[in-house]
């Protein structure tokens, strides 16, 4: 029995163990004879920047490095830390995501080649995109004793994909309340409204690529 278990172990590991990306896993040794990646590019959007390089002979791929958004954006002295491995030496493009918008980041290259890396080559100083503008013609209307109705005019912008809707009432802080799908429909209607409450509605556009525009102007109304 315990001979039939280890076998079943070792067949499941071995396929596991195939699929893993051994350059991902491995801690690269510094070796100055690697050649530097000098020839980068980099254009930013609003959550992500994009890259693009000159491939180098005799390498096997790349590591890039990023500093935290903002952390060290007027220091010499920059904390990187890895956030990704490329281990194809024909690759020459690479996306970061999940990035903030309207922040700065320095990110830099290095080559690598079996357990070895280069030093640092290309410094890539980029800020991503400022926030879109915000949704125009915004207005709220009470249209029954529990109901208030918000209007507002489509956003501009056809990367955006929906709106998300805030409240606040009587001066307390900012909660989600929904999203709104589409960018063409316009309307939201507050069916949990209380008489003599105060409420504040703002809108806020999402782009596809997770990111806001700037606030609405905020709409406040009196419940009667």
């Amino acid at each position: 029995m315990r001979k039939l278990t280890l076998i079943l172990l070792t067949a499941i590991l071995i396929p596991l163990l195939n699929g893993c990306n051994p350059q991902q896993m491995m801690s690269h040794t510094f070796d100055p004879k690697l050649p530097k990646l000098n020839s980068v590019k980099a254009i930013p959007s609003s959550t992500s920047v994009g890259f693009e390089w000159q491939p180098v002979q005799g390498i096997a791929g790349v590591n890039i490095y990023r500093t935290d958004a903002n952390a060290y954006a007027q220091s010499r002295t920059k904390q990187l830390t890895k956030v990704a491995t490329i281990s194809n030496p024909f690759a020459s493009h690479y996306v970061d995501t999940g990035l903030m918008q309207d922040s700065a980041y320095t990110y830099t290259f290095t080559t690598i080649r079996g357990e070895y890396e280069s030093g640092h080559g290309k410094v890539v100083e980029i800020k991503t995109l400022p926030p879109m503008s915000a949704v125009s013609f915004f207005q709220g209307i009470q249209k029954s004793k529990n109901s208030i109705k918000l209007i507002w005019r489509p956003h501009q912008d056809i990367r955006i994909k929906m709106y998300k809707i805030e409240k606040s009432i009587n001066g307390q802080d900012w909660k989600w309340i929904d999203n709104v799908h589409h960018r063409m429909m316009v309307e939201y209607i507050d069916n949990y409204v209380q008489t003599g409450n105060t409420y504040r509605y703002r809108v806020i556009a999402v782009g596809f690529d997770d990111s806001f525009s700037k606030t609405s102007k905020v709409v406040t109304l009196q419940a009667r």
